[in-house]
């Protein structure tokens, strides 16, 4: 078998080097990966989701509380965890809101704050730390149907209407 030249060798490092870049920028990860490195389900002290009516069959906004030990936490978090996220560069500023309601979930923690945001857009966009924090956008297989199947849930438990200003 014939031997490599030097710039064939270079080449093929050169191609391991670009498919590692790709992997790491393009390949799927579970929500706990796509959250953040500190992300740790088990030091959750609270969970905030606003859902913010928008048309449709929605009348009024609605926010629901969820703590750390309450069944509805534990299954909203098993949801969210059953795909995978595909990390999403190709898109606009906006979103197009294709729910009765846009849903912003905010999971704190003793030190970080992580949103999930959704409105039926085909990305899904997820952030830590600060407010308006924008984060990352990721994409999931079947992300419409899976965004109305988390809302579906949502719109299931227990709730306070958020007043009129706040929509």
């Amino acid at each position: 078998m014939k031997k490599l030249s030097r710039k064939h060798k270079i080449a093929l490092v050169e191609l391991v080097v670009i498919l590692a870049v790709a992997v790491y920028f393009f390949f799927p990860r579970p929500l706990s990966s796509a959250l953040g490195s500190g992300f740790d389900p088990d030091a959750v002290t609270g969970v905030q989701v606003d859902l913010t009516a928008f048309g449709g069959e929605a009348e009024r906004g609605r926010t629901l509380s969820l703590s750390p030990d309450d069944p509805a936490w534990e299954e909203l978090l098993s949801l969210l965890s059953s795909k995978w996220y595909c990390p999403y560069y190709l898109e606009g500023s906006s979103r197009n809101v294709t729910l009765d309601y846009t849903v912003q979930i905010t999971i704190s923690q003793p030190e970080a704050v992580f949103r999930y945001s959704l409105t039926g857009d085909k990305a899904i966009d997820l952030a830590a730390g600060a407010e308006g924090n924008r984060g990352r956008s990721f994409q999931v297989t079947d992300s419409q149907a899976f965004q109305q199947s988390v809302l579906d849930f949502l719109l299931e438990q227990e709730y306070t209407e958020q007043d009129a200003r706040q929509e």
